[in-house]
Formats: structure tokens, sequence, C-alpha cells
């Protein structure tokens, strides 16, 4: 027994030293890392974002201290390997099984949503108010694609089933504000432009449950946006997609891994836009199409690449428009480039594949559609959204421009004169309808 006991011990002995020996070589293999400054990454791929620049040195900043810490933050932030280290992270937490459905971000607190009516926004300039249109009843039975998997809530990312919502709160100060300035807008270009207001909807409203989002305190998108239209003028042209959506919502309408609507989605926006102003809309099989596997998009950035979302990759369905695929787009810098409206991204990141819709979001951009010869012209005021609703409309105008509300100068009724513009689209994601800085950039082109 001795002899057994004696064995055991020199056994422990060494499995300790191995253990020590090993933990040591980790640590001086991740000094070693770390001290590779010329490895060091300048920008994160997957978080799309500048890292932090190594902290200029001052007099006062190396004697308050405020020079070390962000040497600290510098040193964490542009860590070598970084990004693989946080990747492995996620996977050895998956192994363990933790947190497998995630929710990532900080909660709100959602104000309710009062009835619509015409006394309800302070400040309202109407005397009247229009009641939401409604989508039309489809005469075939679809699918009810209801998600009603719980995940877990940590915030505005709700992960289930490898599927990544945004959820919307609804704030009544800022729906008011938004329907006061496009009430506004209607003011100031009635008399020359057709006016359109589409507010879309985000994936939560549309493909959770309701008894999910009641559980996390959301808001009913179509309640709030429902509201907001009853707050504006019977005289814009209120376009309400939501329901059209909802009724789709077993079809691959929103990523999985990503805050926006798919190309299909926005063709059900389309629909509900084709019916507000009363044309008929283009028939799906009538289009090309282009696909582009393995999109990784901004829900995997924001849960610092869940394995969940990673292990779900979407993929980008464009719809090639048939009047023409040529546009013209402005930079920031004021370049002009020949551009596509349905874009070859097969060679891009795999985080960039929705930038395959109008060479994503420029200040200005431009296209001529030579099957159409009526002059019609339509000017699109967008957020990101509207880059997949964009190509749907081609085929219905001679001239389509569309700008970026948050990077354009231009206004409506400078564009109206200078291209002869007869509608005017605001596309409103739904929380841009209640940013205090978006609504400064609508009403400065609404101008």
């Amino acid at each position: 027994m001795a002899v057994t006991r004696e064995k055991r011990r020199k056994v422990n002995g060494l499995v300790r030293g191995i253990k020590v020996l090993s933990f040591g070589l980790v640590l001086a293999a991740v000094g070693i890392i770390g001290l590779l400054w010329f490895c060091r990454p300048d920008t994160s791929v997957v978080e799309k974002r500048e890292l932090t620049p190594f902290p200029t040195i001052t007099w006062s900043s190396f004697w308050d201290g405020s020079f070390f810490e962000g040497v600290d933050v510098w040193y964490a932030d542009t860590f070598p390997l970084r990004e693989r280290l946080i990747a492995g992270s996620q996977t050895l937490a998956g192994l363990y099984g933790i947190q497998s459905d995630q929710l990532i971000g900080d909660a709100m607190a959602a104000d309710d949503i009062p009835e619509a009516g015409p006394d309800a926004a302070p400040g309202n300039n109407t005397e009247t108010v229009k009641e939401p249109v409604q989508a039309a009843e489809p005469e075939e039975v679809l699918p009810d694609g209801t998600v009603t998997e719980a995940g877990e809530m940590q915030g505005q990312i709700y992960i289930t089933n490898n599927c990544g919502y945004g959820l919307y709160y609804f704030t009544q100060p800022a729906a008011d504000k938004f329907a006061a300035t496009m009430n506004r807008i209607y003011e100031n270009v009635k008399d020359k432009v057709n006016l359109y207001v589409m507010i879309c909807p985000i994936s939560a409203g549309v493909m959770l449950d309701e008894s999910l989002l009641t559980s996390m305190g959301c808001s009913s998108e179509k309640a709030a946006i429902d509201y907001i239209y009853g707050q504006i003028n019977e005289g814009v042209h209120t376009v309400s997609a939501f329901d059209n959506l909802r009724k789709h919502n077993a079809e691959y309408i929103y990523f999985h891994t990503d805050h926006h609507w798919t190309a299909l989605g926005a063709y059900y926006a389309y629909q509900a836009f084709c019916k507000e102003k009363g044309i008929t809309p283009h028939k799906l099989e009538d289009y090309e199409t282009m696909e582009f596997p393995g999109f990784m998009g901004t829900f995997c950035s924001k849960s610092n690449n869940s394995p969940a979302l990673a292990a779900n990759p979407d993929t980008v369905v464009a719809y090639v428009p048939k009047g023409t695929n040529a546009m013209t787009m402005y930079y920031t810098t004021g370049e002009v480039v020949d551009w596509y409206i349905v874009n070859d991204v097969s060679t891009y990141n795999k985080t960039a594949l929705y930038a395959t819709f109008v060479g994503g979001d420029r200040p200005f951009s431009y296209a001529h559609n030579p099957t159409v010869t009526d002059g019609s012209a339509v000017m699109v005021i967008k957020d990101s959204y509207g880059n997949a609703f964009i190509p749907w409309l081609v085929d219905h105008y001679e001239y389509i421009y569309w700008v970026d509300a948050r990077y354009t100068s231009n206004t409506i009724s400078q564009m109206v004169r200078d291209y002869n513009i007869q509608d005017v689209i605001y596309e409103v994601q739904i929380y841009n309808s209640s940013t205090d800085s978006m609504m400064s950039k609508y009403a400065a082109i609404g101008q």
C-alpha cells in the first residue's frame, strides 16, 4: 500500500507540474503575442468599426493617469487575434451550454400607446386625421410562421432558435414629434408633390408571438404605426406594410443574423405601396435573381459572434430590376460613380453582403429606366431599409432618385425643381421615427 501511495504522490506531483508548466507557457505566449505591436489590427471586420488608437501623451494626461488608462484600453481593444479569441470564447461557452439563446444590449421602458386621435399629438397642425390604410386580405390561406419559443432577454437583440430579432419600445413624445414633422413637411410640399410615408416594422413585431413581446415589455409595432399614422394629415399617403408582412411571416422576410428585412420582405412592403398608389405590383417570378450565401449581419457583432447565429448564416437574395440595373451614386467626398442597382457582391466580406442593394448608403443616387418614357420621377428619402426597397420601384418610373437622410444636404424643394419629381416617399425604419437626430434630418430635407 505504501508503494501505491508513493506512486500516486509522484503521479500527482507530475500532473501538477505539467499544469503549472502549461499555464506558464500559455501566459508567456499571450505576453509575447501582446508585444507584437506590428500585428495589432486597426479595424474590426466583425464589429465594423475603427479600433482604439494609441493615446497621445501629454503632460496633464501623464500626471492625472488618463494616458495609462488609454493605453490599457488600446492594449485590450487591439490585441492581436482578438476576434479569433472572442469567437473561441463564445464557442467554448457554447460547449458548456451557456447562453445558447441570448439577447444583447440594454433593456428599455416603453410608453403605453394611446388610441389614435386628432388631439393626441401636441402641436399637430392638421384639421382632419387619416385612418390607417389596411393591407388587403389575401385570398389564399397562408401558413403562420409566428415564433413562440422563448429565448433569453438581456437587452434589445433577441436570439432564439438561432435567429436574431430586433425589439421595439414605443415613446410617445418621439412618435408625436415624428407625426408633427411629417405634417410640417406636407404643408411645405403639398402643392408640388404626392407625399408618401412608410414606417417599416422591424423583425420582432412581425415574427414573434405577442406573449413573448409582452413578457419583455416590448411595444406593439402595429399599434405604434397606427397611432403615428393617426396623427398625420389625411393628405399624406401613409403606407401600411405591417399587415402584409405579418401575413407572410412564415417566409424568409427578415434576416436571421441582421437587423434588415430581406428583399422578399421589402417586396411585401412594395405591394402595400402599390395599393396606396393605385398601381399593380409586378410578380416575383418576373425577376431574375442573384444569391449570395454566408451573410453574417449586424446581430453577429452585437452578440460577440454568437455561436447560435454563426450556426445559421443568411443568404442574401436580390431581384434584378427588369428595365435597368444601371445607376449612378455620389460619395460623401463628391466622387461620382456608375454602379448597379443590384450588384454582384460574391467577393465581398461576408458581413457586407447587404451592400448588393443600390450601392449601400450614399448621399445621393439616381437611375434612369429607358423602358418607361412618361417622365415620371420619384424621390425616396431613406435609411438603410430603403436599400432593399428601391429596386422594386425601378420598373414603375422613368427616373428614380434617392437620398440617405443621414448624409444628404439636398431638400425636396431643390430636387423637385431640378428633377421634376412627382412622388416623394419617406421610408423610415420604425426606430428612426423616434430618433431626434433623424427627425432634424427629415425636417431639413423637407424644406
